[in-house]
């Protein structure tokens, strides 16, 4: 896919959570890709589409991360992701992720027991995390290997709505401090 993502996209817009290595790793590809079909590569967009919890504080968006649906959201990444943290995901190693999510497969105490077992390290890949200086901090990283434009899905809006309040506020103030440097 991203080898036809150069050579007829215009822009390249990944949603699974990339490290900055992964993302810089992934956009030469499409770039490469581009040239050989005779395309200048800068014309491509690099985009992402990155779940972001923000909270004031460090301690309070750690303390996010461990609710039942932030852990969920981990626990909806495939086998592989769950594989660069160095565990094995509860419903095993040829598991896709949301592609192979069947409510009705799973009772509670199953689905309780996979929360449970979700690690820190599987959360951090899943999602940016922290204060909005921090957030926009990681997310220069990814500007600084190619990335042209975001969209920030607001995944600690799902937690309480003082945290969703907050985190529309946040965002802005995120835009705002990556404006700066433009």
């Amino acid at each position: 896919m991203l080898r036809l993502t150069g050579q007829y996209g215009d822009g390249w817009y990944p949603t699974a959570q990339l490290s900055t290595d992964e993302y810089a790793a992934k956009l030469q590809i499409v770039r490469a890709a581009a040239r050989e079909a005779g395309r200048h590569p800068e014309a491509i967009t690099p985009a992402l589409h990155q779940f972001i919890v923000v909270s004031p504080t460090e301690q309070e968006a750690r303390a996010m991360l461990d609710t039942k649906v932030v852990r969920y959201g981990a626990l909806l990444a495939p086998a592989d992701l769950w594989r660069k943290a160095g565990v094995e995901h509860p419903f095993g190693e040829e598991f896709r992720g949301y592609f192979d999510v069947v409510p009705e497969w799973y009772d509670r105490k199953t689905l309780d027991e996979a929360l449970a077992a979700v690690p820190t390290e599987v959360i951090g890949y899943a999602l940016l995390w922290g204060t909005p200086e921090q957030v926009a901090s990681k997310l220069r990283g990814f500007g600084e290997v190619g990335l042209r434009h975001v969209v920030l899905n607001l995944a600690s809006a799902l937690i309480s709505r003082r945290a969703a309040l907050y985190g529309l506020r946040a965002i802005r103030r995120i835009a705002r401090l990556l404006g700066r440097e433009q």
